[in-house]
């Protein structure tokens, strides 16, 4: 009788742990599954990618409001074909085209309202080689600028999009509108062709002056000696000036006129620029270059362009 009970006892024991086994088997295969179905689908990493950078020879930016024409010319880069590019801008936009992958697509919940979006807010970007279109995709992303998103024309899945290392909004670069995209030096001339600088100041008319070549060296019309230290600090200031961006129209508010520069070459070209008194609330400098468009400019450069004849005069001793 005792055996009887030891063997109930011992099939019962391997009935238990073999329906644990069971269980365990089907929780561990309930895991699996699951897991399976939670893995970001695989993503292509050469989905947007440009085998040889160095081959694009135009980008076009094109979105509701406007489109932005980056072509080169064969010898540099021009912006809707009428101002030079900044060349720092566009290194940045081919890293940007080398780096970017993409890193999973667009949940499917909101699959079709990032492809609406995309659609009315997107930029349609366009690289080309040769007037023959390499890669084409519009870039855009959620309103709080925290994802960037890509569709491939052809496709109907948006992708985000990341450069791996780092925290940044892919699809900015791509949203500049021509004005981000230009050279920001205003006075883009070259020293050996230069003939004169005038400096005029409307409220102290016996402050302006002159800048000519005397004798292989830069002087002041009408005197003798001048603080040469501050003369050729005073023409790096100006040929080394840069806008911190160009603006549309007038700016509004700026009347009073705090200085013009005029610079001649010796081909008879005139570059000008008209700095005005900055507004109480505003942190930047207006100017208008060329009589027509419109810069901003960092309110600290500003003193080292409005210098007064008074101000090279050479100190005693010298």
């Amino acid at each position: 009788m005792g055996i009887s009970i030891q063997a109930a006892m011992e099939s019962n024991r391997i009935k238990y742990l073999s329906l644990s086994l069971i269980i365990l088997m089907i929780i561990s295969a309930s895991l699996f599954f699951f897991n399976r179905k939670e893995e970001a689908p695989s993503v292509d990493p050469t989905l947007f990618a440009v085998a040889e950078t160095e081959k694009i020879s135009s980008v076009q930016l094109i979105t509701g409001r406007d489109t932005v024409d980056l072509a080169f010319d064969g010898s540099k880069w021009k912006v809707n074909k009428r101002w030079d590019a900044d060349l720092q801008m566009i290194k940045v936009l081919m890293a940007t085209v080398r780096q970017m992958v993409p890193h999973r697509p667009v949940a499917a919940a909101i699959r079709d309202s990032a492809v609406s979006r995309l659609s009315a807010s997107g930029t349609r970007v366009i690289l080309s080689e040769a007037g023959m279109p390499m890669m084409e995709f519009i870039a855009g992303g959620n309103r709080q600028q925290s994802e960037s998103w890509f569709l491939k024309a052809g496709d109907v899945q948006p992708m985000i999009m990341i450069i791996p290392g780092y925290r940044v909004n892919v699809s900015g670069i791509f949203q500049l509108n021509a004005d981000g995209w230009r050279n920001k030096r205003v006075f883009d001339f070259n020293w050996r062709n230069f003939k004169s600088l005038t400096a005029t100041y409307p409220k102290e008319g016996n402050q302006g002056f002159r800048v000519e070549l005397k004798d292989r060296y830069f002087g002041i019309a009408g005197m003798q000696k001048v603080d040469t230290t501050k003369l050729n600090d005073y023409l790096d200031a100006v040929s080394l000036l840069m806008a911190r961006r160009f603006v549309e129209g007038r700016a509004e508010g700026e009347k009073d006129i705090l200085a013009m520069i005029e610079i001649h070459d010796i081909a008879n070209r005139t570059y000008t620029l008209e700095l005005f008194k900055p507004g109480e609330k505003s942190d930047d400098v207006f100017g208008r270059v060329g009589k027509a468009e419109w810069a901003a400019f960092d309110p600290e450069v500003v003193p080292y362009l409005v210098r007064r004849r008074s101000y090279f005069l050479p100190t005693e001793g010298q």
